[in-house]
C-alpha cells in the first residue's frame, strides 16, 4: 500500500475514502467519518486531509473561534485590550496508526499553520489555538513552541507572528 502515490494535503471531498482510517482515538476516527464533510457543506470548518490515492492517512480541520482574554496566555493577548481575541483553531488532527512516526504528522501540522497563517493574512486573528484531545497530544504540539492557556493546559496557542517567522526562516 506504501507505493501508492502520497498526496499534498487537499480539501476534503466525497470522493476520499475514509472507511479504513483508523487513528487508534475512536473521537477521532467518528469525527472523520460521520461529521467532517458535514461540517464543511455548513461553513463550521475545512477539513484538509493527506492521502495515498484516494485513501486518508491523515487530516486536520480548521475553523474560525474566539477566546475569552483570560484564557489566552499574556504573549497572546498583550495590546489586544480586554476583548475576545480572535485566533483560527486547529478543532481536530490525526494521522492513521499505519502512517504514525514517519513525519507525516509533523508535515501535515505546518500545513495547518501555513493555511492558518494565510487565512489571519487575509481576514484577521492573533494567533493560532489547537484543542490537545490528552497529554501526548499536548507534547508534541509543545515541541513546536506552542504555550498552554492559563486555565487550560491542553489547549495550546501559537502567535501568528511567531508563525510567520518560522515560515521566512525555512524559505
Amino acid at each position: 500500500m506504501d507505493d501508492e502515490v502520497l498526496h499534498s494535503p487537499a480539501l476534503l471531498a466525497k470522493s476520499h475514502e475514509i472507511a479504513g482510517f483508523d487513528c487508534g482515538k475512536s473521537p477521532l476516527n467518528d469525527f472523520l467519518r460521520k461529521y467532517a464533510l458535514q461540517n464543511q457543506a455548513s461553513g463550521g470548518a475545512r477539513t484538509y486531509v493527506i492521502a495515498r490515492g484516494k485513501r486518508v492517512i491523515g487530516y486536520y480541520s480548521l475553523a474560525p473561534a474566539s477566546v475569552a482574554p483570560e484564557a489566552a496566555p499574556d504573549r497572546v493577548t498583550k495590546g489586544q485590550g480586554r476583548y475576545p481575541v480572535p485566533v483560527i483553531l486547529m478543532a481536530r488532527f490525526a494521522v492513521d496508526q499505519n502512517e504514525q512516526g514517519k513525519g507525516l504528522g509533523k508535515a501535515l501540522l505546518r500545513d495547518a499553520l501555513r493555511r492558518a497563517l494565510y487565512g489571519a493574512e487575509a481576514i484577521g486573528g492573533r494567533a493560532f489555538l489547537v484543542h490537545a484531545k490528552d497529554e501526548e497530544a499536548r507534547t508534541f504540539y509543545q515541541k513546536f513552541g506552542m504555550e498552554a492557556s492559563p486555565t487550560n493546559s491542553l489547549h495550546l496557542f501559537l502567535l501568528f507572528k511567531d508563525i510567520r517567522q518560522s515560515i521566512e526562516a525555512e524559505a
